[in-house]
């Protein structure tokens, strides 16, 4: 038990209950302000009710294609392509780079411990 008995008769345990309902009963009691700033401030969101139109369709980085040659079937190729962020260089190399590691730790998970939700 967290509290014991002798704890639960002390004065700082009875303060610090009697906040904690104090809290508990006034916030459910008095409602939340109605205002309309509330809404357009946090996570800079539009007012409820407004039409929101559709964003264009994003196409981040994503490797297209794996090349396994015959000789050596560890020895992979990687076809990447780099999207819409138009990654060019260390950016491109680091973006692929976890792509890759990725893939290849999917690779590893056995099938029995794979799952998909629907």
């Amino acid at each position: 038990m967290f509290f014991s008995e002798k704890n639960r008769k002390s004065g700082l345990y009875r303060a610090f209950s009697a906040v904690l309902v104090f809290t508990f009963i006034f916030t459910g009691i008095i409602p939340p302000s109605h205002g309309q700033i509330a809404p357009q401030t946090i996570l800079n969101l539009p007012v409820p009710g407004t039409f929101v139109s559709s964003t264009d369709i994003f196409h981040p980085a994503m490797i297209k294609g794996v090349t396994v040659h015959p000789e050596n079937p560890l020895e992979f190729d990687f076809i990447v392509d780099p999207g819409q962020d138009n990654l060019t260089g260390e950016e491109f190399e680091t973006e692929s780079t976890k792509m890759i590691k990725y893939f290849l730790a999917a690779l590893t998970v056995p099938e029995e411990e794979m799952w998909v939700t629907h």
